[in-house]
């Protein structure tokens, strides 16, 4: 054996036996550290339950955690929360932010070099790639399974690193941390801090359950980082020039063929490092609903029970309601004028309606009547169709929302506080005007103001419009019928004169015409009897 492999066997070899010890640290932390996890774990089921507090809420279950969230992908609706904004460090559920800003920038096929200080910075206790050394290159897709599956650290800094450079920063920890903040920020998240890419531990790299929540929204909602999030194992050639495979497995319970098999499962990570203890970040979808379990500080295996408990009651005590079907407050309903086959704007797009496809999550034992909805101009976006968005919510839990979206190139606004719906139309030179005074105001602010206040909006009432103008086209048409009938009929002496002169004369040659018929059928009559005559 020469000096390079016996080096890697070494190398090998200590991190096998490292990994065994924090292996072995997590399943008997008691007797490794003389700490009666177990006994605090008993303690954490006591903290709590923020959503059981909810008026006409369905009781969540009691877990374990410290802290977890059941968050609804597409609307974001809270199900189950218990100490969701407490800062906590993710430990390697960090993976999946590093994974979703790779899938987002780069391409599969893409090689990612691994770099002396993605192999370094990373200690030989942690999660690592058998055989990988400074200077190798790994395909973007491979990596990702090693990232995901394996958990491998030094493939999820060498990611970052890529991902980084790819975005014209430096290759580094440190400026992949700041896209990464980035990032969470974008997403909505309120108290996270990222210092590196695969989650060991570091005080200033902290989450909350709702901030990873949100973020698993987004990562979840890629269909292939959900094929690779809920791989058992997988293997793949590391360079070209090796003869066997490397094989990779993953420790989460939660897959096919493992302990805690979940069958609606959509994809999972798991994450520790003895400051946080097990966490798991986790997507399943049933009957069309998908649904994001969080859980922070927990003890193995209970944070796979504990998934599985919050998924099943979010599956079995909600629902999802279809706003189309059954909103009737803000719905624009039968305007023909607007909506029909050959309709005066030229086609037969409805010019008002509400967002398709969305939806709001509620109890089985609430209906659609029992959400509060609120108009919310505010939320009206700009470069875009959308004038208003309506925001249901349920005992005070925002439940879903719907865009209503203007299907024109000017922008109105309208008002449904009313009986009827009216309307504001801002025309396309009013709006460059406006975009112009905002461009100025912009450069002197402290004009801005009052260009505001001395801005002209002209306000229109269409369906009025249209009624007077269908009413004044009928006035024209009555009035030209009865001039027609009027120059058709003539009541002084000398156009009745006029009249009968003509009468007589149009008579006279019909008579003429008669008569000089009559005379030609007699002249022949003549002419034949003459013809018999003669014959005889």
């Amino acid at each position: 054996m020469n000096s390079y492999k016996f080096t890697r066997f070494a190398k090998n070899a200590v991190a096998v036996i490292c990994t065994a010890v924090v292996t072995a640290a997590a399943v008997f932390p008691g007797v490794c550290f003389g700490i009666d996890y177990m006994e605090e774990q008993e303690a954490r089921k006591l903290l709590p339950i923020e959503s059981n507090e909810i008026p006409d809420w369905p009781e969540g279950p009691a877990v374990g955690a410290k802290s977890a969230i059941l968050m609804e992908m597409d609307t974001h609706t809270i199900l189950y929360s218990k100490n969701i904004h407490e800062k906590l460090y993710p430990a390697s559920t960090t993976k999946i932010l590093t994974s979703l800003l790779a899938m987002q920038n780069c391409s599969l096929n893409e090689d990612v070099v691994i770099s002396h200080d993605a192999i370094y910075d990373v200690p030989l206790d942690g999660s690592r790639l058998s055989g990988v050394d400074e200077g190798d290159t790994i395909n973007l897709e491979n990596a990702l399974y090693c990232v995901l599956v394996q958990s491998a650290n030094e493939i999820a800094s060498a990611v970052g690193e890529h991902v980084a450079g790819k975005l014209g920063k430096e290759e580094n920890t440190e400026a992949f941390a700041k896209i990464m903040n980035d990032k969470a920020k974008e997403l909505g998240c309120l108290n996270s801090h990222f210092t590196n890419a695969n989650g060991l531990f570091d005080e200033n790299h902290y989450t909350t359950a709702y901030d990873l929540a949100l973020i698993g929204c987004e990562f979840f909602g890629n269909e292939l980082l959900c094929k690779i999030s809920s791989t058992p194992s997988y293997h793949f050639r590391l360079r070209k020039t090796d003869e066997d495979d490397v094989w990779i497995s993953s420790k989460n319970q939660l897959f096919s063929g493992k302990p805690y098999e979940y069958e609606y499962l959509l994809g999972s990570k798991t994450g520790f490092v003895s400051q946080s203890r097990q966490t798991l970040i986790s997507a399943a979808e049933k009957d069309g609903m998908k649904l994001v379990c969080v859980v922070f500080v927990e003890e193995s295996p209970y944070q796979f029970e504990d998934t599985i408990s919050l998924f099943q009651y979010g599956f079995e005590n909600f629902q999802r309601i279809s706003i189309d079907d059954n909103e009737t407050r803000y719905k624009i309903e039968n305007m023909n004028l607007f909506d029909t086959d050959n309709d005066i704007f030229g086609n037969s797009t409805p010019l008002i309606s509400m967002e398709s496809g969305k939806y709001i999550i509620l109890p089985n034992t609430a209906g659609f009547s029992d959400a509060d909805a609120v108009l919310d101009y505010n939320d009206a976006k700009k470069d875009t169709d959308v004038i208003a968005t309506v925001d249901y919510d349920y005992s005070g839990v925002p439940v879903g929302s719907c865009d209503i979206i203007f299907n024109k190139s000017s922008k109105p606004v309208f008002n449904f506080t009313s009986g009827e719906p009216s309307s504001e139309i801002i025309s396309e030179t009013e709006s460059e005007a406006e975009s112009e005074t905002e461009s100025s105001s912009a450069e002197s602010p402290e004009t801005s103001e009052e260009d505001e206040d001395n801005q002209k909006v002209i306000f229109i009432n269409v369906k009025k419009v249209i009624v007077g103008i269908l009413i004044t086209a009928a006035a024209i048409i009555i009035i030209i019928f009865i001039i027609s009938t009027i120059s058709s009929y003539s009541f002084s002496p000398r156009a009745q004169s006029s009249k009968r002169i003509r009468k007589r004369r149009q008579e006279n040659r019909i008579a003429k015409k008669q008569a000089k018929k009559t005379a030609r059928w007699e002249k022949k009559q003549r002419r034949k009897r003459l013809k018999r005559r003669k014959r005889f």
